[in-house]
């Protein structure tokens, strides 16, 4: 379980290479493993090219290693038509004998089918490992798709004492930045 753990914090790594070009698809991470090496790495490419799983099998050199290699990816491979075909399929093809997932894709699309397409081809899966590095991950993914709304980061500066707007004095503003105070003349009534 603890050569899972690694490969799927090596997927966690270079999937974040994807941040910001791949939405409304998720920035998943694959690495392809044979005889405890890494012969191929692959991240989610921008909207309507390749996923991870694709890439990472297309940087093989040698693919008739593919066949004793173990797979490994942060979110539940596709298995629907799309802007491209589905990554089980390609997984299938190749015979890749293992595959490893971080977490199950819930999209109503894909939701257990990747998986199960890849077990009815005998390929031996394991879901959950770092399951919940891997949702928090993919966390913009699934309030996409399960909120229907885009996942919100909110920021603001604030007082040590709480504030988030600057406390007025007779004719001075006094605003407390973050590191020092700010006083700054107010225009006069006329």
């Amino acid at each position: 379980m603890q050569k899972h753990k690694f490969y799927i914090k090596r997927c966690l790594q270079i999937a974040k290479n994807g941040l910001g070009f791949t939405r409304p698809n998720p920035m998943v991470g694959a690495v392809i493993i044979c005889n405890d090496k890494i012969i191929g790495e692959g991240f989610t490419s921008t909207y309507g090219d390749h996923h991870a799983e694709v890439n990472a099998i297309n940087s093989v050199k040698d693919k008739t290693l593919l066949y004793k290699s173990t797979l490994y990816v942060t979110l539940e491979p596709c298995s629907h038509f799309g802007k491209t075909p589905p990554c089980s399929d390609l997984i299938v093809k190749h015979q890749i004998p293992e595959v490893v997932i971080g977490c199950i894709d819930d999209n109503p699309e894909v939701a257990g089918k990747g998986i199960a397409k890849l077990k009815a081809s005998g390929c031996k899966v394991t879901v959950g490992v770092l399951e919940d590095e891997c949702k928090a991950h993919h966390k913009r993914f699934f309030t996409f798709h399960n909120k229907k709304r885009p996942y919100i980061i909110l920021k603001w500066a604030e007082t040590k004492d709480g504030f988030i707007a600057p406390i007025r004095h007779n004719d001075f503003k006094v605003s407390e930045e973050v590191t020092s105070k700010l006083i700054e003349r107010l225009p006069q009534p006329r």
